[in-house]
């Protein structure tokens, strides 16, 4: 178990709220087996905490086993998040909604359910087109599995939506299957966090899945990284020298590699999907090697160093255009589906 909080189990406790195992990760796996455990401790705590930015129950995820068939480790590619914001709730069959801990909205009753705008940015969904089984369907034809690190998750906060709010995390350790001979996934994609922020402990996709290495497989000592965009550069241990190297292999890239004996694994850290995210992704050393790229095959002069991006941008409209982000998300994913992300 990852981010233990006992104060926050023991509100729980406290509040009287029906079902809720002990904070021990196998005990927690035991329990989520039964569905009626799951729904009857949600409904004795939507009936019992009803104010607002209060701790949530112990949350099973919602979609890891229902959609099991779609982490399929014969594709080539396994998409990976954390866990859904508490507004899936409402797509659950439970009485005492809506609640003030509860994000009240219907998502999509998928992974990334909240996120329509990852489908656009991935497959060219658009938001009013987005169905499960459309999703499925461009999933498939493009080789991706998709799933997320954490199985149960307690929220310090229930009704905010940032990863910072895990606590009590259970990892979904089926994930080590992809380094099983006969798995052909060789590439993994994140949409959020970057090589330099691996070893730290703020909770993300990529820091649950190092998680997952530590605990479920065996352990860090037995993989190596390398920042080199083909992958047949120099390994390096994963410690602090060894990520800084990578690093400077990377040089402000997005793609590096993860091995374990023999086999490889391409990682690639994705600009967010997230609309807060689009203000910072501007001023990203990798936006502004996007916008050189686009220079050089549009035969414009690159941008100078320490030019203003906006200002450069506004000079050629025909080949950047507005909204920036939006348009760098969609170019980039389709890159890294055409597999063609080495040319930046």
């Amino acid at each position: 178990m990852r981010k233990i909080d006992t104060d926050l189990h023991d509100f729980l406790i406290l509040n009287g709220i029906l079902n809720t195992p002990l904070l021990n990760d196998q005990i927690i796996r035991n329990w989520g087996f039964n569905m009626n455990n799951v729904y009857e401790h949600y409904n004795s705590y939507l009936q019992i905490i009803v104010a607002p930015n209060s701790p949530g129950p112990i949350e099973k995820h919602p979609y890891i086993e229902k959609y099991q068939a779609d982490c399929n480790f014969h594709r080539q590619t396994l998409l990976l998040g954390t866990f859904p914001p508490s507004s899936y709730f409402n797509n659950l069959p439970i009485n005492n909604l809506p609640n003030h801990n509860v994000q009240n909205n219907n998502p999509t009753n998928y992974f990334y359910g909240n996120m329509n705008s990852l489908w656009y940015y991935l497959f060219g969904i658009n938001d009013d087109e987005v169905t499960i089984p459309a999703i499925q369907e461009s999933l498939f034809e493009n080789g991706i599995s998709i799933s997320d690190v954490f199985t149960f998750v307690q929220r310090n906060i229930m009704n905010s939506a940032f990863d910072s709010e895990y606590r009590n995390i259970v990892l979904n350790c089926d994930l080590k299957n992809i380094f099983n001979p006969e798995s052909t996934i060789n590439t993994i994609l994140f949409t959020s966090g970057n090589l330099s922020g691996f070893l730290n402990n703020n909770t993300s996709a990529l820091t649950g899945f190092r998680w997952l290495l530590e605990d479920c497989c065996d352990g860090l000592n037995s993989f190596s990284i390398s920042g080199d965009i083909s992958g047949q550069g120099i390994y390096y241990p994963i410690n602090t020298l060894g990520v800084q190297n990578a690093l400077i292999q990377q040089n402000n890239g997005i793609v590096w590699w993860l091995k374990l004996g023999s086999k490889k694994i391409k990682i690639i850290n994705l600009p967010s999907p997230a609309p807060t995210a689009a203000r910072q992704m501007i001023g990203s050393a990798f936006f502004k090697r996007w916008i050189n790229y686009k220079a050089v095959t549009n035969d414009l002069p690159p941008m100078p160093i320490g030019a203003n991006v906006k200002q450069y941008l506004l000079q050629f409209p025909q080949i950047f255009i507005a909204p920036y982000t939006t348009n760098y998300r969609r170019e980039i994913y389709q890159m890294v589906l055409n597999n063609t992300i080495h040319l930046i």
